[in-house]
């Protein structure tokens, strides 16, 4: 369960840092769809993963 965990922030760091290199491509004049979709996608890596640290912390904690 320890290595699941230390997975989990690995990954929630991967998708942090991919997040936060695709935000400036948001704010270019006219974005494509590719780099949307690049957000997005990494955008939503990060919550699964957030979530998913959260939930089995708690789990731990019991």
């Amino acid at each position: 369960m320890n290595k699941l965990l230390a997975m989990l922030i690995l990954g929630l760091g991967f998708s942090g840092a991919a997040l936060i290199l695709s935000i400036p491509l948001l704010f270019k004049a006219k974005p494509e769809q590719t780099e949307l979709m690049f957000a997005a996608g990494s955008a939503g890596a990060f919550v699964v993963f957030a979530v998913s640290c959260l939930v089995l912390r708690r789990r731990f904690n019991r």
